[in-house]
């Protein structure tokens, strides 16, 4: 009988040992301001996004969901003129820039999710590397971390941006608050 071995490695779990992610807000909430009744769309654009930095092993993929958990609404709200239809907006920088500033010129879009009374959650998902590759797919295994290793000089930073538009159009005065939850998972 023969036998046969393998090695496997689980870069998912090298990894989680090994980043971080740290929120950089350039605003700490997506504020629409005042809105009057029937105002129609207001959008709050890429530039005054809320931003969250992603500092990793540059050559590890992450996966990323941006989930809006609720439509925008009132307390105690039951009804569809008491929430105002959201539509959530995510792009990703990861070209090695060292701000989010001017990560704002190389941003790639990832999608957008209309959120309302029917639809009660919405997500947008993607996946990248902490740093974009030059072509073709990921280079060979990273080597293992050991004593004297600079793990130092494999991080990276990647930019998330999150952004949107609500749409006033009807619904009862007062003030609309919902919850936008990033879930992060390295591949």
């Amino acid at each position: 009988m023969n036998t046969i071995a393998a090695q496997e490695i689980d870069f998912g779990d090298f990894s989680s040992r090994y980043t971080t992610i740290s929120p950089i807000l350039i605003q700490p909430n997506l504020d629409f301001g005042t809105i009057a009744q029937n105002q129609g769309v207001k959008e709050i654009d890429i530039n005054e996004a809320a931003v969250i930095e992603l500092e990793g092993i540059k050559y590890l993929d992450v996966l990323i969901d941006i989930e809006l958990l609720a439509p925008f609404d009132t307390d105690g709200c039951s009804n569809a003129n008491c929430t105002l239809p959201f539509t959530l907006k995510g792009a990703y920088s990861n070209f090695g820039e060292d701000s989010e500033v001017s990560a704002l010129n190389n941003t790639r879009y990832i999608g957008e999710t209309t959120i309302d009374f029917s639809q009660q959650t919405g997500v947008i998902s993607t996946q990248f590397p902490i740093l974009s590759r030059t072509s073709g797919p990921p280079g060979p295994p990273p080597n293992p971390v050991y004593k004297g290793y600079n793990l130092e000089a494999q991080k990276e930073s990647a930019y998330l941006f999150i952004y949107g538009s609500i749409n006033a159009s009807g619904q009862i005065s007062g003030s609309y608050s919902a919850d936008i939850q990033v879930t992060i998972y390295y591949d």
